[in-house]
């Protein structure tokens, strides 16, 4: 998919530098522009029809969200994935998701949650299945991940963990570009996720809590294991 912007607005408005930023912090999440790649404000200018300036802005921000890096006299290139990190920040989104998911099977529980929001639930989940049953691209089967996730962050009732997750979506999203392309993993995947999602609907708090620890435990395992690889393998 190609990335781009809207023409409607004045390019140095703080709108406008957003929607740039959006558009190139997609492109960095689902691969269009890969770890290590040098960026380059003309061609990127020339490639969203814009002035190099919403373009340096953009940059900057994504500088302090740590998915691009100075590189010398060669300007800026798109982080490399470092595994470290990733394990870390895994080790947060375990924490904030099973809190996420055991307030969600609460509010199930206790007749609290908005069925717009429990809707939202399940077709996230019924998109997802679709995506992968059709064997759509693996950006738009991570992307169906992020909306899952994503629903279960708002049925929980909880803004801070929404977006708290929301600004590390990109990180998680890159490196599962690497982890699910396998053919066995993104199966499992949304087999772990039908298990969560029936006991969160279900309002089955212990439990919809225990799977969410394990399908993550397990998502960091592998991530692990597959990045650390590949750096190995880079390095030899």
């Amino acid at each position: 998919m190609e990335f781009g912007i809207q023409e409607t607005l004045v390019e140095d408005s703080p709108l406008f530098i957003n929607q740039v930023f959006e558009s190139l912090l997609k492109a960095i999440a689902v691969g269009e522009l890969k770890p290590g790649e040098r960026i380059r404000q003309a061609a990127l200018a020339a490639r969203l029809n814009v002035s190099r300036q919403p373009i340096s802005h953009a940059l900057q921000l994504l500088k302090h969200e740590g998915l691009v890096r100075d590189a010398g006299r060669q300007g800026v290139e798109v982080t490399p994935i470092d595994p470290e990190y990733m394990r870390q920040l895994y080790q947060a989104r375990k924490a904030l998701e099973v809190t996420a998911i055991g307030l969600a099977a609460q509010r199930i529980a206790d007749r609290k949650a908005p069925t717009a929001e429990i809707d939202a639930l399940k077709h996230a989940l019924e998109n997802g299945h679709r995506t992968y049953d059709h064997h759509e691209s693996l950006p738009l089967l991570i992307q169906a991940d992020y909306k899952f996730h994503s629903a279960l962050y708002q049925l929980s009732g909880n803004a801070v963990i929404g977006q708290m997750m929301s600004g590390r979506w990109a990180h998680l999203m890159r490196s599962m570009l690497i982890v699910l392309d396998d053919p066995y993993t993104p199966g499992r995947a949304w087999e772990e996720h039908d298990g969560i999602a029936e006991n969160v609907l279900a309002g089955n708090v212990l439990d919809a809590s225990e799977l969410a620890a394990r399908h993550l435990q397990r998502a960091s395992t592998d991530m692990y294991k597959k990045l650390t690889e590949l750096v190995v393998t880079t390095n030899t």
